[in-house]
C-alpha cells in the first residue's frame, strides 16, 4: 500500500525544564486538516519568553517535546479546505504562535489555525526579518501600558529600555499614548543613544550605580510628580524593587507590570512562578498593583502596530540575524542581556 504524501519538517525542541534544545524531525501528512494552513517559516525569533519557558518547572507535568520561538514570518504552502476562500498558497504572512506546552516557531514549517492563532498578511513595505521581530514584543509592550489609563500628564518608567519590549514601550508611550515623560534604564553609550532616539526623555545608566541606589536614581528623573504612573519591567523583579515599589508608583493608582516575572526566584524568570503569583495577590489588596503580563494573540493589537509602522511612528529594531544552526549564540546573548532589540533566527530551507 503506497504511503500518503507528507512534508518533512525540522524543529528546535526541548524535553524537560533545563534540558538542552535539540532538533526534532517529523513528517506532516497531506492533505492537512481542513481548518488549518501550513506555513514554511523563513524567520523566527528567540526572546526572554523562551528562556522563561525553558526553566519553568510546571512543564514537568507535560511530557513530550516542547518547541522554542513564538514569532514568525513565512509563506503559506498548503491551505485546508475550509480556508481556501480566505488564504492562498504563496502569501507572505507573519504573527504570533504561542503554545508554551507545544510546538514553537523555530521550525521549518508551522501548522496553525488562522482563526485562533495571531497570523496576518505581511505588508509589502515590511521586511521579512522585521516582520518576525515585531509581533510578540509589540503586543506585550502594548498590553503592559494598557493596564493604566495614560494621559498627556502621565509618567512612565521602563526597566530594560533596549530590550525589544522596552523599545516598543518607549515608542508607544511617547508617540501613541503621548505621555508627558518616559524614563528608561539601560547602559551608557549606544544603549543610551538608542533609547533617547526612540523617545525616552531621560535615561539612567544602571551599570554606574549599586542596585540599592538605582531606585533613587530613577526617581530623581521622574519630574515634579516624583513617581511614575506605571513601571514596565522587562528584565525581572528583584527584592530591592519590591521594597521600594510604593516609592516608584502610587499605592492607590500605580502599576508595576513585568514581562518576565520574578528574576531571583529559584524557578528562574518565570511568569508561572508561585512567587510572582503571591506578589500579584498582595498588590491587588494593598497596592500598587503588580502584574506579570502574559502573551495574548490579538489581531487588533497587531494591526495597530502595522498602522503605526506605516505612519512612521514605530521603528522595529533587529539586534542581529542568526542562522538557525547557531541558535545557541542567540540563547547565550539573551541570557547575558546584551541584545539591543530582537534577535531574529533565519530559517534556512529544509
Amino acid at each position: 500500500m503506497p504511503r500518503s504524501p507528507g512534508v518533512a519538517t525540522r524543529s528546535l525542541t526541548f524535553t524537560y525544564p533545563g534540558s538542552h534544545p535539540h532538533w526534532t524531525y517529523e513528517t506532516i501528512p497531506l492533505p492537512i486538516p481542513k481548518n488549518l494552513i501550513l506555513i514554511q517559516v523563513t524567520a523566527s525569533t528567540l526572546s526572554s519568553c523562551d528562556i522563561a519557558i525553558l526553566n519553568t518547572q510546571m512543564l514537568w507535568a507535560k511530557p513530550g517535546e516542547k518547541g522554542l520561538g513564538r514569532d514568525f514570518a513565512g509563506v503559506v504552502t498548503y491551505v485546508g479546505s475550509n480556508n481556501e476562500m480566505k488564504w492562498r498558497v504563496g502569501e507572505e504572512v507573519c504573527g504570533i504562535y504561542y503554545h508554551p506546552y507545544g510546538a514553537g516557531t523555530l521550525a521549518s514549517h508551522l501548522l496553525l489555525d488562522p482563526n485562533r492563532d495571531g497570523v496576518f498578511r505581511k505588508p509589502e513595505i515590511l521586511p521579512t526579518f522585521e516582520a518576525a521581530a515585531f509581533p510578540l514584543s509589540f503586543s506585550l509592550a502594548y498590553q503592559c501600558l494598557k493596564n493604566v489609563k495614560l494621559t498627556p500628564s502621565s509618567t512612565v518608567c521602563v526597566f530594560g529600555g533596549t530590550t525589544s519590549i522596552g523599545l516598543f514601550a518607549i515608542q508607544l508611550a511617547k508617540k501613541h499614548f503621548k505621555v508627558k515623560r518616559v524614563v528608561a534604564t539601560c547602559s551608557a553609550g549606544e544603549s543610551d543613544a538608542l533609547t533617547r532616539y526612540m523617545g525616552a526623555d531621560d535615561v539612567v545608566d544602571y551599570t554606574r550605580v549599586e542596585e540599592r541606589d538605582l531606585i533613587d536614581a530613577v526617581l530623581a528623573t521622574a519630574g515634579e510628580t516624583m513617581h511614575f504612573d506605571i513601571v514596565v519591567d522587562t528584565v525581572g523583579t528583584t527584592p530591592i524593587i519590591m521594597e521600594r515599589l510604593k516609592d516608584l508608583t502610587p499605592p492607590k493608582t500605580g502599576w508595576y507590570v513585568t514581562t518576565v516575572g520574578d528574576k531571583d526566584h529559584p524557578e528562574g524568570a518565570s511568569f508561572l512562578s508561585s512567587s510572582s503569583f503571591g506578589k500579584t495577590l498582595v498588590g491587588a489588596i494593598r497596592g500598587p498593583r503588580y502584574k506579570v503580563e502574559g502573551v495574548v494573540s490579538n489581531l487588533d493589537t497587531l494591526k495597530l502596530g502595522m498602522e503605526l509602522y506605516e505612519q512612521g511612528l514605530l521603528k522595529i529594531v533587529v539586534d542581529s540575524v542568526i542562522s538557525w544552526d547557531k541558535y545557541q549564540e542567540a540563547l547565550d546573548k539573551l541570557q547575558t542581556g546584551g541584545a539591543h532589540g530582537k534577535i531574529v533566527i533565519k530559517i534556512d530551507e529544509f
